[in-house]
């Protein structure tokens, strides 16, 4: 390989990209612009519910219970119920996604030592908000139990037995404490935006040249095509490594996602993981005939790839056929590695089951693209 044929691909293809400023704002400007939106509107997260309280006790126990809800920060009680016949045509136009039903005598029930079942109602078109919205409103409930029986037991006089204590469980959350699914969304986003940009632009690069009627002017010189595809690919690779430094600084000091990892992994990582993208977009711009055609064709590619990531689905929850499939996606690997660097701060050891097959998948397919290309068939 010729360091100086090398150079003058590289110099080349930077003096195209950056010639045209509208690819400059796709590659440098994009990105932030869609982390930001992304890191907003992609969240697990449910808050401001609104909530239907069908109260038939009228109780101080009631209200406070009532209070409790409101000021859990879940929650918005949006109407105050007389019967269930209400219930339905609130939920049919999606003023309310839960109704709180409280029993007669729920005050006298409870001070007199027996139990008391609430009800409540959810609408469940949305069943991952459903199942939220049942875990918040439980998490109330509980924690009106543990006051009511703090006070019952302080109000105990001192010569009488007080009951046997109870078991209970301490929760503990690691790497993410506070819950937050931006914490857990952002660096993924990080990875689907690096795969965009590179992908997207290398699976033009070479059939770029066919188009213009330049790739006849390459075929008479002594580039190889080794070189020539490493040439166009290493602009890119500079680009990407920039366009994650800018990303994961939006995400640390903008949505203050949590980077307890090595920074050099986590760039190192980055560059094989665009070893890979960049890889499989020169070859599907090897394999193209015109730039629409290679466009159609990466977005083909990349939409599975980030669907079959475990950005969203779980792979473990995929069938077995699909799982196998999965460990031909890099995108599988850098998002176990990015969410690993971001919140566990997982050294290079631990990351080694990702990184070695990430590598591997980068330098077959980079292979492939070479091997693939022929000027001589250009």
């Amino acid at each position: 390989m010729s360091w100086r044929r090398l150079f003058t691909v590289l110099v080349k293809e930077f003096q195209e990209l950056f010639r045209d400023r509208k690819i400059l704002a796709i590659i440098f400007v994009a990105p932030v612009a869609q982390l930001i939106i992304f890191g907003y509107a992609a969240t697990y997260d449910v808050k401001n519910i609104p909530i239907a309280i069908l109260d038939h006790d009228h109780s101080s126990l009631s209200r406070r219970l009532v209070r409790m809800v409101e000021a859990s920060g879940y929650f918005e009680v949006t109407h105050y119920l007389d019967n269930e016949s209400e219930i339905d045509g609130l939920m049919q136009s999606g003023e309310i996604w839960c109704v709180l039903a409280i029993p007669t005598r729920l005050g006298e029930q409870i001070a007199s030592g027996r139990s008391v079942s609430l009800g409540a109602a959810f609408d469940a078109s949305n069943s991952n908000s459903a199942a939220i919205t049942a875990n918040y409103l439980a998490g109330t409930i509980m924690r009106l139990n543990e006051e009511l029986q703090n006070e019952q037991l302080a109000a105990l006089p001192s010569n009488v037995t007080r009951p046997a204590g109870t078991v209970s469980n301490q929760v503990r959350i690691w790497y993410n404490p506070d819950l937050e699914s931006r914490n857990f969304n952002v660096p993924a986003m990080v990875v689907q935006i690096l795969v965009v940009i590179t992908l997207m632009l290398t699976s033009m690069a070479i059939v770029r040249e066919k188009e213009f009627g330049t790739m006849e002017q390459l075929i008479v010189t002594p580039i190889k095509s080794g070189e020539l595809i490493v040439g166009k690919a290493l602009p890119y690779t500079f680009i990407g490594m920039v366009d994650i430094a800018i990303v994961c600084t939006v995400a640390v000091y903008y949505f203050n996602v949590p980077l307890r990892g090595s920074l050099t992994l986590l760039f190192v990582t980055s560059l094989l993981f665009m070893l890979s993208t960049l890889a499989i977009g020169l070859l599907i711009s090897t394999i193209s005939i015109t730039q629409q055609q290679a466009m159609m064709s990466a977005f083909f590619v990349m939409m599975p790839a980030i669907l079959l990531s475990g950005f969203a689905f779980p792979i473990e929850n995929m069938p077995q056929s699909i799982q196998y499939l999965t460990y031909l996606n890099p995108l599988r690997y850098f998002v176990v590695i990015i969410r690993s660097l971001f919140l566990k701060g997982t050294s290079f050891q631990t990351l080694l089951d990702q990184i070695i097959p990430l590598a591997a998948l980068g330098v077959g397919v980079l292979a492939i693209a070479v091997l693939r290309f022929r000027k001589r068939s250009a």
